[in-house]
Parts: C-alpha cells; structure tokens; sequence
C-alpha cells in the first residue's frame, strides 16, 4: 500500500473504532473480528515501513497494548506449522554420481545432526538421545 491508501485505511478505521466504541458507554468494548482483522493488516502495513506501535493504536484510537496483543495473536496464528521447514526438489540430471553408496543424514528438531550412519543405527542413536 502507497502513504495515500494508508492514511484513508487509517482514516475510515479510526471512524469504525470510534463508532463501535461509542455504542456502550461504560461497558467493556469487544471489537468485532472484522474490524479487528482489518486493524491488524493496517497496523501490519505500517510496521513494515518502520513505523512504531504508538502512533499507529493513538491515529486509530486504540490502546497500544491492544494492538500489541492483536499483532502476536496473528503472528502465533501465522506460525502454526513453525516446526516445518519448506524444501526444493531438484532433479538429479547432470549431478556427478558417487561410487561410494548414498548415506543417511538426519538433522533432528532439536538440532543434532546423524549423518554417516545406517538406518538401524540411527534409529538406535535416537531412541538413546531422546
């Protein structure tokens, strides 16, 4: 998004949240998950160009611990597959082949390296490292 569509985004947010929040007086304000999503992809556009928490939740007329909690429950969201690790198939077509027989190398979550190893082997090495 250019600085021109921020501000009007910024703009018609701020009038929501002043809507929603002026219907109960008084009372503790739920923000609609609509409202609430769009709040966090404006507040995500302007932490990307460097912009700080504060004067984003003071234009939209929030409390910044509000957007604060908002931004890790989307980034906890986001991350629901963080043990994963995306990879590349690549053919195999001009790759020098060795003589000697391919071997196992594993890399386990909790960072150790086994490489060198039969599968017998390594199942063991596991067992007794966990």
């Amino acid at each position: 998004m250019d600085e021109l569509s921020l501000d009007a985004v910024c703009a018609q947010l701020a009038n929501q949240v002043a809507h929603e929040t002026s219907k109960g007086l008084g009372q503790k304000w739920r923000c609609p998950s609509g409202l609430r999503e769009k709040i966090v992809g404006y507040a995500v556009a302007c932490r990307e160009t460097g912009e700080a928490l504060a004067p984003i939740s003071e234009r939209l007329g929030l409390i910044e611990s509000t957007l604060a909690r908002w931004l890790r429950q989307r980034k906890n969201k986001d991350e629901v597959m963080r043990g994963f690790r995306s990879v590349a198939i690549i053919s195999s077509d001009g790759i020098e082949r060795s003589t000697c027989a391919p071997q196992l190398r594993l890399i386990t979550a909790d960072g150790h390296v086994i490489e060198g190893l039969d599968l017998e082997s390594t199942a063991y090495l596991l067992k007794a490292i966990r």
